[in-house]
């Protein structure tokens, strides 16, 4: 069994002082539970072996910024607005996961799907009907990548919301911590 982590960034007014675009998110998110904060952005964490001689767990991560391309690069998840769901998943589907995200690194930001995401579903592969990328917006990469890796059904609507998403798994998955315990120092 390997396990891979969606991690979803909380808004809150420290985040949201930090760019327009986090308010945006945070006004078009669906409604949460009262008096909590919506998921603004998603990644998937693949964890690995050699980043666990810190309390921060080390590996790589896969996602898109506003404006940017897919990365998969390493990261460690230091900000207190993260929250984890652990997905787990067979070597296999894992793999798969990992490789999709490894062949779409370098592809664009979805203006068009991100600005219409509330109204209608505009898909990721719009562009290659004129011969260029696909483009993707954050939670459209994670659910394409876990699609990929069958851990998603391949009919599930990939234009959604962070929140949307993290409300889905939150009834799915298992909430996550990232930290390595056995590393960590305790103040009392």
């Amino acid at each position: 069994m390997s396990t891979i982590y969606a991690a979803f960034l909380r808004n809150d007014t420290e985040i949201m002082a930090a760019h327009i675009l986090n308010k945006v998110a945070s006004w078009i998110a669906p409604p949460c539970e009262e008096g909590v904060e919506p998921q603004i952005h998603v990644e998937l964490f693949f964890p690995d072996e050699e980043g666990k001689e810190n309390e921060l767990v080390s590996g790589q991560a896969c996602s898109i910024h506003y404006n940017g391309a897919v990365f998969l690069t390493r990261k460690r998840f230091s900000r207190k607005q993260w929250n984890f769901r652990s997905l787990d998943t067979t070597q296999e589907q894992y793999d798969d996961v990992l490789n999709y995200c490894k062949n779409a690194v370098g592809c664009q930001f979805n203006h068009l799907g991100y600005f219409l995401q509330p109204l209608l579903s505009i898909d990721h592969a719009w562009p290659t009907k004129m011969g260029f990328n696909k483009r993707y917006y954050c939670s459209e990469i994670v659910i394409e990548a876990l699609k990929a890796g069958a851990v998603f059904p391949s009919t599930m609507k990939s234009q959604i919301h962070p929140q949307t998403l993290y409300a889905m798994l939150k009834g799915e998955t298992s909430n996550a911590c990232i930290r390595n315990v056995k590393k960590m120092t305790f103040d009392f």
